[in-house]
Formats: C-alpha cells, structure tokens, sequence
C-alpha cells in the first residue's frame, strides 16, 4: 500500500511539473508589448519585454537567418536584449509616452544597423 501511495504521489508530482514548465514557456514566448505605448512598455515586466523584442527582432532578415542557420532561438537572445536596452533608454525620454512602443523599436534596429 505505502509503495502504491508513493508512486501516486510521484505521478501527481510529474504531472503537475511538466504542466507548469509548458504553461512557463520560452524566454522568447509570450511577448504581449507589440501594440504597447512607451507608457505600457516602461510599466512591463523585463521577460515580456524581452519575448517582445524577440518577435521584433525576427522581421530583420539578417537575424532570422542567423537564427534559422543556427538552429537554435537562443542565438536571437543577446539581439532581443540589446533591443530591450535600446528601447528603454529611449523610452526613458520626456514626451514619448503616448508613442507606440514599436516605433522606437524600429528607429533603435536602423540605428543599430540591422
């Protein structure tokens, strides 16, 4: 009986840890900033901002294809921070916080020449 309990206990256990590592997600996931204004993306947390600026920094040719050649998403992670750092020493700015968040994205990937 104490074995049959220990191994309903385990199973239970696994259960519920693969359900919460699907339910966390990838760094990369999740991002929900897209349409935010500079306002919203100051008051998000780093792991939305960062799964953002991942989705944003996939619609640069030259990152995708890093990425696709690599095989692996953390070849986009040291870009999406640095995008990350971009926007929000812009977003830092007096003025812009009615703007979209996207466009200072945009303006930080020319300048960064990407």
């Amino acid at each position: 009986m104490r074995k049959l309990l220990v191994v309903g206990v385990m199973s239970i256990l696994i259960i519920l840890n693969s359900s919460l590592l699907l339910t966390a997600g990838e760094w990369y996931q999740g991002g929900t900033l897209h349409k935010a204004t500079v306002s919203g993306w100051n008051k998000a947390s780093y792991s939305d901002k960062l799964a953002t600026a991942a989705d944003w920094d996939t619609t640069i040719p030259k990152i995708r294809n890093k990425v696709q050649s690599s095989g692996d998403m953390n070849t986009l992670r040291p870009y999406a921070s640095e995008l990350v750092q971009c926007v929000d020493k812009a977003a830092s700015g007096m003025g812009y916080s009615n703007q979209g968040a996207a466009e200072l994205a945009a303006g930080c990937q020319i300048l960064m020449g990407w």
